[in-house]
């Protein structure tokens, strides 16, 4: 049975002051040593884990499931709960998602990602072109960041990003705006889950009529025709990889990029020796961790950190707490370009660590060494706090004006 609700559980998400750090009060929680109790927006009783060793844990342990349909699984905000209709990669547990992991993982590879370094290096080099064409100023959000983010995800599942940018465009024309009702915005979003996801349908089917030397050809060829995953499931996967792959990589292409101007002694280091890049890209996934909120439910009496979570309560770790703990990293907060952070959570770990792992460090690379190689005045044209001026429990930051 549930643990009832007490006076000092804490309200989740919390928000965000700052884009690129997590909320202090991680800091409180991760001291007490044990999971902190908190509510959702529906009342709901969860879990928040901010230790590094317990976040690893948790997300390492069949106990815990990233099952969305399970009544347990804890949807931290009314808009998403539409969601809980679409199961997905990231939200479904094995036997299913082994299956539907193994029919992608060769095409994310490592060597997959360097085999589009050099398409890479020209779209970065393209976008700073039409930058540099302008009047000095530029918005780092629409006139990099999305294009080159959603490009290299469009790569990836071998997509026209022109076309697909055409029929988001026609697709999301007069709609009005996000509605502010919570029921309404999660029939929007249900809506939109729905439309992109017939995209996608659409979007096999070609390719399983029309083949060519691009990752989904591959993938129905080797699994869709074996039997082993079917075109509804295939369409599935391409709509988690488009919507889950893009975001993280246009976040730290902005809030990430803030960071690094705010520190110009880690900025230098950067721009006097290439070969720190992959490590300050590491280290600044770190600092920001994009994708700070990681849900799980439990699936039996489980004790974590003394304090023992009970079968069907929900869990977040806390993946921006987790990657500030000093007791995996001296000094966590930091920012050290040089430092050696690969065990850092901001990609997830266990069976759910992120699929586009390597893609997310190799474009981020390139786009780095481009941007400050080109740009060496990059500065912004506004104030961070006026960027980021709605904050949310995500660092996400809709508009960035910079100048060079």
């Amino acid at each position: 049975m549930t643990e009832a609700l007490a006076p000092d559980d804490v309200d989740l998400p919390l928000i965000r002051e700052c884009p690129y750090a997590p909320p202090e009060r991680y800091d409180t929680f991760r001291a007490d040593g044990a999971p902190t109790p908190g509510r959702l927006y529906n009342g709901r009783r969860v879990w928040l884990i901010t230790r590094h060793d317990q976040a690893r844990a948790v997300l390492g342990d069949e106990r815990f499931s990233s099952d969305i349909t399970n009544p347990g699984y804890p949807v931290y905000a009314a808009v998403f709960e539409g969601f809980r209709a679409f199961p997905l990669l990231n939200t479904i547990d094995p036997p299913l998602h082994t299956v539907h992991r193994r029919a992608l993982v060769r095409e994310f590879t490592l060597r997959r990602a360097e085999d589009l370094r050099s398409r890479m290096r020209s779209k970065a080099d393209e976008l700073i072109d039409a930058m540099v064409a302008g009047d000095g100023t530029a918005d780092l959000v629409g006139q990099f960041a999305q294009p080159f983010s959603a490009s290299v995800t469009c790569w990836a599942l071998g997509m026209e990003y022109a076309d697909m940018q055409a029929w988001l465009a026609s697709s999301y024309s007069g709609s009005g705006g996000v509605p502010q009702d919570p029921e309404q915005a999660a029939a929007a979003a249900a809506k939109a889950i729905l439309a992109l996801q017939e995209y996608f349908t659409r979007f096999v089917d070609t390719k399983a009529e029309d083949p060519g030397d691009d990752p989904i050809s591959r993938v129905i060829d080797q699994h869709v025709t074996t039997g082993s995953l079917t075109r509804a499931e295939l369409a599935n996967l391409c709509f988690v990889i488009f919507t889950a792959g893009q975001q993280p990589v246009q976040t730290m292409l902005t809030v990430g990029v803030a960071l690094l101007l705010d520190h110009p002694d880690q900025l230098a280091l950067l721009r006097e020796d290439p070969a720190v890049l992959p490590s300050a890209v590491d280290e600044t996934i770190r600092m920001v961790s994009p994708l700070d909120l990681m849900p799980r439910v439990a699936l039996a009496d489980v004790e974590v950190g003394g304090r023992l979570i009970r079968e069907g309560e929900g869990v977040v770790v806390a993946g921006g707490g987790a990657n500030r703990d000093p007791a995996e990293y001296p000094d966590a907060h930091r920012f050290d370009v040089r430092r050696a952070v690969r065990g850092h959570l901001a990609f997830g770990s266990g069976i759910h660590h992120c699929l586009g792992a390597n893609l997310t460090r190799v474009g981020l690379q390139v786009a780095y060494d481009a941007l400050f190689r080109r740009l060496p005045g990059l500065r912004l044209a506004t104030t961070l706090d006026e960027a980021y001026a709605v904050p949310s429990w995500h660092p996400d930051i809709p508009r960035l004006p910079v100048t060079w």
